[in-house]
């Protein structure tokens, strides 16, 4: 880019977020937009600019936004009379939505390969899971790899970019499939200060509709849940967005306490596997063994963790958590390798479940 080109850019970087602000009050027609840019460029002491550049603007905004952001309408799909001054006008520009954009400084002149890859493999992560027999190209990528898509776009690249290396592929086996909309609507009301008023469908209960304060989205094993004040229960809880049926945005709650974030942000310090509560809270002992070290050493397991090598290869792990019933389960996974040896309730669990996995199956014929 020479310096003539990174002057122009340079120059319209500036007088974008202007007519974004002046669209931000009403739609107004080319002419008056034009007119009104100018002015106020004149104001901030910026140079005079020809007609056809802020024109060369608005083509730039259109393509690089696209109609989610701004768009070009005929004045009979405005919804509203324009001002009276305006009415012999056809064509307006206006805002397609109330969100705000967020202004970037600096020029992006090179984007790095790792940095490349790190927005292709968030794009693959966020994608829709497919159902079961559908096709790839049946389906929408969901709204959230779809804004990495228009952020790869706004850089000049694509998914299928050849300068991006093709050597990534995400398996959507495991987590269970969500709503990509309900993480939208959860994130933008957590932004707003605002409340959902959901229908949540626990494992072992009925659906039942919540009403509840957002605080954080937690990512946990690549599938999100939502940590939210319930406001029945009145306390702190854990919702999983694959279990949300519907949700719907209101008012926040008024009653909801202060220092909520400050609250689960201590909690997922003790959290083990997202899983916290105050009845869960208690230092696991583990005795490792041989088989079991290489898959456990250097695992941040929780707080104040120690670590004991034993003469035979195996080891003692010990940790502080707040999670029991996530531990429980993930013990289970690694069968006799790995022998709780506290607290006493986790190994009374382990020692009953293990009982009843075995009467599970049948004796050999």
């Amino acid at each position: 880019m020479d310096n003539a080109a990174r002057s122009t850019n340079h120059m319209r970087m500036l007088r974008v977020p202007l007519i974004i602000d002046l669209l931000r009050n009403q739609p107004l027609p080319a002419e008056v937009l034009i007119e009104r840019l100018q002015k106020r460029l004149g104001e901030l002491g910026y140079p005079v600019v020809e007609e056809r550049r802020i024109k060369a603007d608005l083509a730039w905004i259109l393509e690089h936004f696209g109609t989610n952001v701004i768009e070009r309408v005929p004045r009979s799909a405005l919804g509203v009379e324009p001002p009276r001054q305006f009415r012999h006008h056809r064509l307006f520009y206006r805002i397609n939505g109330a969100e705000d954009l967020i202004p970037v400084s600096g020029h992006l002149l090179f984007l790095t390969e790792q940095e490349a890859l790190a927005l292709v493999t968030a794009r693959a992560q966020l994608a829709l899971p497919l159902a079961p027999g559908i096709a790839a190209a049946a389906t929408d990528a969901g709204p959230l790899a779809g804004a990495i898509d228009r952020v790869l776009g706004r850089l000049g690249l694509s998914t299928k970019d050849p300068r991006i290396p093709d050597i990534l592929v995400v398996s959507q086996a495991a987590p269970q499939s969500y709503d990509p909309q309900h993480a939208l609507e959860i994130l933008r009301a957590i932004r707003c200060g605002q409340a959902l008023v959901m229908m949540y469908g626990p494992l072992d209960k009925a659906p039942h509709e919540a009403v509840v304060q957002p605080v954080r989205v937690v990512l946990v094993e690549g599938e999100p849940y939502l940590w939210a004040w319930d406001s029945t229960e009145r306390f702190i809880k854990r919702y999983k967005l694959s279990r949300i049926r519907h949700l719907k945005r209101r008012d926040g709650l008024a009653e909801a306490p202060s220092g909520l974030d400050a609250e689960v942000r201590s909690q997922l310090i003790g959290a083990f596997k997202g899983i916290a509560g105050k009845q869960q809270r208690g230092r696991v002992r583990l005795r490792i063994g041989v088989s079991g070290v290489p898959h456990l050493r250097q695992r941040n397991l929780g707080t104040n963790l120690t670590w004991r090598d034993l003469p035979d290869g195996g080891a003692v792990v010990e940790f502080n958590t707040s999670g029991l019933d996530a531990v429980k389960h993930w013990l289970l996974q690694y069968g006799a390798s790995v022998v709780a040896e506290a607290p006493p309730a986790l190994v009374d669990w382990m020692r009953a479940e293990i009982g009843r996995m075995a009467a599970s199956y049948p004796p050999p014929a």
